[in-house]
């Protein structure tokens, strides 16, 4: 039996990296980068829990002075992040440097989502679940991550 290696969304090419998603697939990730902006231009609710880390769990005192010292440059960073992959979302190729921006949205999509889903790495996936679709865009963004990550690795040999 031969297995057909499916296509991959990202390759290396050059100083470069392809951008080899369909139509579809690019509709959704701009719709899912506008979103996101949204998302991080509301106060911070629940859905951000994971964006923005608990960094001192028995200090409150020291937790609300890190939050209050990061909390801005996270935000401005998302913000740009999803503006870059809004903006890039058509192109056939990345630089690098919009390829982790890519990264940056991808990554924080897939916290938001899992905290929506109340999801752990421990979850396995149930095709019969009643949230099968909010699962099955969890697993795609990864693999989007996971290839993206990959290209980006040959910048750093």
């Amino acid at each position: 039996m031969v297995r057909r290696r499916r296509p991959v969304a990202f390759a290396r090419s050059g100083g470069l990296v392809e951008v080899r998603l369909g139509d579809e697939e690019r509709d959704l990730v701009a719709n899912l980068a506008g979103q996101f902006r949204s998302l991080l231009s509301e106060d911070a609710g629940p859905d951000q829990r994971r964006l923005y880390p608990t960094a001192y769990l028995d200090d409150p005192e020291r937790d609300a002075d890190y939050a209050a010292l990061v909390h801005d440059d996270l935000l401005r960073s998302r913000l740009e992040a999803a503006d870059v992959v809004s903006a890039t979302v058509g192109n056939e190729t990345l630089d690098p440097g919009e390829l982790e921006q890519w990264m940056v949205v991808l990554n924080s999509l897939r916290l938001v989502i899992g905290t929506r889903l109340d999801i752990s790495e421990a979850d396995e996936f149930d095709p019969e679940a009643p949230d099968v679709a909010e699962r099955s865009l969890l697993l795609w963004l990864g693999l989007l991550l996971e290839e993206a990550v990959e290209a980006s690795l040959g910048f750093l040999r």
